[in-house]
């Protein structure tokens, strides 16, 4: 009877049907894999920060004219007045100025330090370079490690022709590791300025966690053309008006301010990989799906198509067990072969995402793991319905229609 119905014929489309599971199943866990690998990193760039408290901080860029503001000390007197006049505001805990936000603006040159040899000029040092306020340190949030903060009283020394700097912990690791950094000279690389070091501070990190620590040297000096107030106070939002109110006092004719919190930055910096992990985790969401209703599917045909097959079984003494042992067997095959494959398939995927990832090892295991667990769960579901329809074939009306 069963060569009569073809079985060969069956047999082979049950293989093709076999391999198509196989296939879904590879997919979806090499897909919840790589969704997997993106959230874990996402979150570790979340968790890591920029190395200082975001929270309750406000900037507002402002751009003075040319014309009215021709020379370094009249854009100083403009924003050491704005500096006193924003502090008084009440709830403002603390502003300072600076033409480097982090996160937003960056500028950075070569220099030398005085009293050692000048290095070849494809090999000069490199840092990043701030010009600050007297308050930024204790505005922005980082702590003193070395040495002694700027005061009010100092920035006027450092604006009148003895300019004073502080550098930050990986500056002073990296250029001077065994000697202490503080009382050095350091030279622009014109060599026409020379700059002392004050101080040490913490580091944060200016171009966001996925970028480290960059060397910093900090100018202090507000005579630039272009700036940024940074506020930190209670409410970001009820000061917008309040700052444009103190900068308009000071001078009508400036444009109206861009003003935005912290937080804007930190997440403009983190929009790309926050959609790039949003878009594979639709993918492996959507694979997981597809995956269950094709298996679902797939074993859902397989069934029908050997419902003569499992009547006669019934018809000479197998029991609903036997036959479901059988449904289960021969759908687990190519399960497990998918989550071999699917295995092989990740780790390769891995590599490709390796240059994506941020403290997360692109064959991390327990990422890899729960991902297998998860494409696992999907199986029963998708079993489930093929499986009870396999045991509960009537086999006098399977053979009937014979």
């Amino acid at each position: 009877m069963l060569k009569g119905g073809g079985w060969g014929t069956t047999a082979g489309r049950a293989r093709s049907r076999q391999f198509l599971i196989a296939v879904e199943v590879a997919l979806a866990l090499m897909l919840v894999t790589g969704a997997g690998l993106m959230i874990r990193s996402f979150h570790e760039v979340v968790a890591t920060g920029v190395g200082f408290d975001t929270t309750r901080l406000t900037s507002a860029d402002i751009d003075l004219p040319a014309k009215s503001y021709p020379d370094g000390p009249s854009r100083s007197r403009f924003f050491r007045s704005l500096i006193d006049r924003v502090q008084s505001i009440p709830g403002v805990t603390a502003a300072a100025v600076t033409d480097a936000l982090p996160l937003h603006s960056l500028g950075f040159s070569n220099f030398y330090i005085a009293g050692q040899p000048d290095p070849p000029m494809d090999a000069l040092p490199i840092a990043d370079q701030a010009n600050v306020s007297a308050d930024y340190f204790t505005t922005i949030g980082l702590r003193l490690e070395a040495g002694r903060w700027f005061t009010s009283g100092d920035l006027q020394t450092s604006e009148s022709g003895h300019p004073l700097v502080a550098v930050n912990r990986t500056f002073a690791r990296k250029f001077s590791p065994s000697e202490n950094p503080l009382g050095r000279i350091l030279l622009d690389g014109d060599k026409k300025i020379s700059s002392e070091i004050v101080g040490v501070v913490s580091d944060y990190r200016a171009m966001g966690a996925e970028n480290g620590n960059r060397p910093t040297i900090f100018h202090l000096t507000v005579g630039v053309p272009k700036a940024t107030l940074l506020v930190r106070a209670g409410s970001s939002m009820a000061l917008a008006a309040v700052l444009r109110n103190a900068v308009w006092s000071q001078d009508r004719t400036l444009p109206a301010l861009e003003v935005r919190p912290m937080e804007y930055y930190v997440d403009r910096a983190l929009s790309e990989r926050r959609f790039n992990t949003l878009l594979l985790e639709i993918f492996a969401g959507l694979a997981l799906v597809l995956g269950a209703l094709g298996i679902y599917g797939v074993l859902s045909n397989l069934v029908a198509s050997r419902t003569r097959e499992i009547g006669i079984r019934m018809a000479v003494g197998a029991s609903p067990a036997a036959i479901g042992k059988l449904v289960m067997r021969q759908s687990l095959v190519p399960i497990g072969v998918g989550l071999a494959v699917g295995l092989a398939g990740s780790l390769v995927l891995g590599r490709f995402l390796e240059t994506l990832l941020y403290q997360v090892h692109p064959r991390d295991p327990l990422t890899i793991a729960l991902a297998s667990s998860t494409v696992l769960m999907i199986s029963p579901v998708a079993l489930y319905l093929p499986l009870r329809r396999a045991t509960r074939v009537d086999c006098t009306v399977a053979l009937r229609e014979e």
